[in-house]
């Protein structure tokens, strides 16, 4: 059967944001409320900085398989719901039961093991409804229009990130100190989010694919592996950025007391005293996001997708070398912002850069650009792992200075990943390759 073309209405971007939106929330609850609130589950027991990256390096490991979750999608649907919504609405409803469960689960002598089986349950829906979405946004837009779909995306799963940790800090305070009510009401709202695809019209496609002749054009030939290697180092320093720069900050500005890479809480605070500085941080980080997420997908789309992946490989490195700065702790929340920038460009930048070689395989579109993700969450997963292996063996020195050896870090890594860039062909990923040469 072929394509049959679909109107693309306005409201589409609007649905498709509102999940991405839900995504934010999720990482925010990873990055803005979990750590707090295993602080407080295991006290009087200190938490390590290397335990938090290794946890969370183990928890986004389902995304780097991402490429699975594409051939699901790409080869498998439904009559009635087409091939991306059972793989969108399905897995946000197991993800949400377990969100749902999480209070009634969860104690001080099983937290750190049971948050982490957990968490990598839910991420597997996230990933599996992300991958969907994903390719449902391929399937509708034409590639003049990926930068900025994909950059509205992204920008609003920023929001979600930007607004979630204020959010339910806010709703933490309100309920009197107690988790519990977010994590139902996170499980409901990835529940309910997920129906609203039922609104979005796919075009009709085959789903009688060859996947396996596919799979080995997708892996076999060269030219993908030089995209699949840029992809490992595109995110390789995101985790970090979510989950340790934030808690950088907090020891910088006294309200987590911290020998060598143990971290412990300062005196006996209430929860809302640590959850509204964590809240605000992880704010000034998303608010960067949003900005270059919208800045390097109009750029991608509209000047060169190579002049915007540059610019924001470069502004990364120069963040991460902001940080080794010995400076007071509100400079660092200027910095932050900075450095959510240039995650959020390049993150959009280099949407638009793997949407455009996924247009080589019309077929398995999804599941070219979800191979692309697999590797770019492998590669914060590797990100986060070497992370937590360095802060072990750097353990002895100042805090400071097992910060500023990871930023420094970082910022060589980054660089290395921008040169792999440059064995792209231009032609593959440039819209009008006449109009940038």
């Amino acid at each position: 059967m072929g394509e049959s073309e679909v109107e693309l209405k306005k409201s589409y971007i609007g649905i498709f944001s509102l999940n991405y939106f839900v995504q934010g929330i999720n990482q925010s609850m990873f990055t803005t409320i979990i750590p707090i609130f295993l602080f407080y589950l295991i006290r009087p027991d200190p938490v390590d900085a290397g335990q938090i990256a290794s946890m969370m390096s183990i928890i986004l490991l389902p995304f780097g398989v991402k490429f699975i979750y594409g051939i699901l999608s790409d080869k498998i649907g439904l009559k009635n719901l087409g091939r991306r919504k059972p793989w969108i609405i399905g897995p946000s409803i197991i993800s949400g039961l377990i969100w749902i469960l999480f209070p009634f689960v969860l104690t001080r002598t099983n937290a750190m093991s049971l948050v982490t089986i957990l968490g990598v349950l839910i991420v597997i829906g996230v990933a599996m409804g992300d991958t969907a979405i994903d390719g449902l946004i391929l399937d509708l837009y034409p590639k003049e229009r990926l930068g900025r779909v994909q950059g509205i995306c992204w920008g609003l799963r920023s929001v979600g990130i930007i607004a979630g940790g204020p959010l339910l800090v806010i709703l933490i305070l309100l309920t009197g100190g107690t988790t519990d009510i977010i994590f139902i009401g996170l499980g409901i709202a990835m529940m309910l989010f997920s129906f609203t695809t039922l609104i979005v019209k796919e075009k009709v496609k085959n789903i009688e694919i060859n996947a396996v002749e596919n799979l080995k054009v997708i892996f076999g030939k060269k030219k993908n592996w030089k995209v699949y290697v840029f992809s490992l180092f595109n995110a390789f320093c995101d985790g970090i950025v979510f989950v340790l720069v934030p808690l950088f900050i907090l020891i910088q500005s006294g309200h987590v007391d911290a020998t060598g890479a143990t971290m412990d809480l300062i005196g006996d605070p209430t929860q809302e005293k640590l959850y509204i500085p964590q809240a605000l941080i992880a704010f000034i980080i998303g608010l960067g996001v949003i900005t270059g997420a919208l800045i390097g997908g109009r750029i991608a789309d509209l000047q060169s997708r190579k002049r915007s992946v540059i610019i924001s490989f470069v502004l990364t490195t120069i963040s991460f070398l902001l940080f080794i700065i010995p400076i007071i702790w509100p400079v660092l929340i200027i910095f932050s912002l900075i450095l959510g920038a240039s995650a959020g460009w390049r993150n959009s930048a280099f949407s638009a850069v793997i949407g455009q070689e996924s247009q080589q395989y019309p077929e398995m579109d999804s599941t070219y650009y979800a191979t692309c993700n697999s590797f770019t969450n492998l590669g914060s997963t590797i990100g986060l792992q070497l992370t937590s292996i360095l802060i072990g063996i750097l353990a002895g020195l100042q805090t400071f200075w097992i910060y500023a050896i990871i930023f420094l870090f970082l910022a060589i890594v980054m660089n290395i990943g921008l040169g792999t860039f440059f064995i792209l062909d231009p032609k593959d990923y440039e819209v009008n390759i006449e109009r940038n040469s």
